[in-house]
């Protein structure tokens, strides 16, 4: 008896049928599955599948790393020639964009020329398509000289672009590729249409601090709440990777009043703050929103990290964020949890990164500022209106209209005392070093084992000299265990008397300062253990 019943009958007999109709072959189960597939494209599209099918075809052999120059030349213009007039539909489909994609990177100039040529009225419509923004991004990338023209095509639209994920990458794209001019007339499609009356976009300057000069206090308001109701769909949506964004919210901490930082707070805690670290001004923004943001608030931004402390630690912006947590935090146990026992692994790379070095002389030295550049110490200098933020309580979003939002300063209101932490921070870096971690006897254990390595190096000699003040004096009635910082000491020691090493590290020119440093410190402000 033959399975599967009638209908199952009739189908196996229309795909023979078909089979006959291929050459008499029967055809395979993957070979069915594509006969379908084939006939559904065409079914969708039977204008352009026949078109994409032979493309398809030459692209294939256009692709090749075996393909010679002058046969790639000669299969772009035979791409182009069976395209034309239709490059532009053609490029926001998922198959023929990667065709036009290939004639951009393997045609000579005159043929991307042509390729642009019929991408230039449809670059606002391809730059929210799927798979056209990638064709977008090359057009910028092969052809500076587009750059005036893309930036006039997607002028008026800035901001609804920054909305669609597609878009979002377009306009980062843009936003590098510009002057410090054209910058500022993307960013200050944010800012409404009071910037109309208060300068020339032509060519007045249009930072946000010049226009808030000039503007009085109505239209002052006005500006703060376009850019709060613009980047609001935006922040929600998780949109927050394009450096204009970072831009824009950094722009919108600094200006507005407490009650709209700590609503922008609200919606950048968590793992949204992720995407803000690794730009300067994104670092900025991400450090206002932890000081702004409440216990629960930097709860979920200390959580959000987890897996990527020793990343953002070695990082020139990344490693700012940390300080601001290690600074504020009041809960040391889910610091200590987190983020500390992310460094531990990684402790000696830290010593010799030019940034990581400075997360962990924050805690062995909190009260020395010598090794916080004069930049760092202003953004983790909180300022009035953050402060207040901190400690302002808002009704939720449920309970508040949009006009009683205050996203004007108050003048008469009063940030003085106010604080955006409870404890003082050498409590905390106390709790860090000698929590469930056991950061600071982890760190002597290692430098104890790469003595020579730290001494020679700019940065861990630093490391190194706050560390032996730790092991002799102890850090606010705590001390490293007498083993852990007898053998980090003997270490020192043993890198110096030793022949071998003691010659690589005098006759190098960090090493033997880092030696005579050694000795001062423990002198001056050390009980003089290693000195002696």
């Amino acid at each position: 008896v033959m399975s599967g019943g009638k209908g199952y009958q009739e189908r196996k007999g229309s795909w023979k049928r078909g089979a006959e109709n291929q050459g008499g072959r029967d055809l395979s189960r993957n070979a069915q599955k594509r006969f379908r597939k084939d006939a559904h494209k065409q079914k969708r599209r039977p204008d352009t599948y026949p078109l994409i099918k032979g493309l398809l075809a030459w692209w294939e052999k256009l692709r090749l790393n075996k393909t010679s120059e002058a046969e790639k030349l000669e299969l772009v213009g035979m791409i182009l020639t069976k395209s034309k007039g239709r490059i532009a539909e053609l490029a926001g489909l998922h198959s023929a964009s990667r065709v036009i994609q290939s004639c951009l990177k393997h045609g000579n100039k005159e043929q991307r020329k042509q390729v642009i040529a019929e991408l230039k009225p449809k670059l606002l419509e391809l730059a929210q398509n799927q798979y056209g923004h990638f064709l977008v991004k090359k057009v910028l990338s092969y052809d500076k000289g587009e750059l005036n023209h893309m930036l006039n095509s997607v002028r008026g639209h800035v901001v609804a672009l920054l909305r669609h994920p597609c878009g979002s990458s377009v306009v980062d794209d843009l936003y590098h590729a510009s002057n410090s001019r054209q910058k500022e007339q993307l960013a200050s499609e944010f800012y409404g249409p009071e910037v109309a009356l208060l300068a020339n976009l032509a060519t007045d300057e249009l930072k946000l601090s010049s226009l808030l000069e000039r503007a009085s206090s109505a239209q002052r308001a006005a500006i703060l709440t376009h850019i709060f109701t613009k980047l609001t769909p935006i922040l929600d949506k998780g949109l927050v990777d394009a450096h204009l964004v970072h831009f824009v919210i950094r722009e919108l901490l600094n200006f507005a009043a407490p009650g709209a930082i700590q609503e922008a707070a609200q919606s950048l805690a968590g793992p949204h703050l992720l995407h803000l670290v690794h730009t300067r001004e994104g670092s900025e923004a991400a450090a206002n929103v932890v000081f702004a943001s409440d216990a629960k608030g930097r709860k979920k931004i200390v959580k959000a990290l987890k897996g990527h402390v020793l990343k953002c630690a070695s990082e020139d912006h990344g490693h700012v964020v940390l300080l601001c947590l290690l600074g504020v935090v009041d809960d040391t146990v889910l610091v200590d949890k987190v983020l500390v026992k992310e460094l531990v692994p990684g402790l000696k790379e830290l010593c010799l990164n030019k940034f990581g070095k400075r997360v962990l002389l924050r805690l062995l030295a909190p009260s020395k500022a010598k090794y916080i550049p004069e930049n760092v110490r202003e953004i983790l200098d909180p300022g009035e209106k953050v402060a207040r933020a901190s400690n302002l309580r808002l009704p939720t979003l449920d309970d508040s209209d949009d006009d009683d939002l205050d996203l004007e300063e108050d003048a008469g209101a009063d940030g003085t005392g106010l604080s955006v932490c409870k404890k003082p921070l050498e409590t905390k870096c106390r709790e860090l070093l000698f929590g469930s971690s056991k950061l600071a006897a982890e760190l002597a254990a290692c430098c104890a084992g790469a003595a020579v390595e730290m001494l020679c190096s700019p940065h861990g000699s630093e490391v190194l000299a706050e560390l032996l003040l730790v092991c002799e004096n102890g850090f606010s009635g705590k001390e490293i265990p007498e083993g852990k910082a007898g053998a980090f000491l003997d270490a020192l020691v043993a890198a110096v008397e030793d022949e071998e090493s003691g010659k690589k590290v005098l006759d190098n020119f960090y090493g033997s300062r880092a030696v005579r440093n050694l000795v001062v410190v423990s002198g001056s402000e050390g009980k003089s253990v290693f000195a002696k």
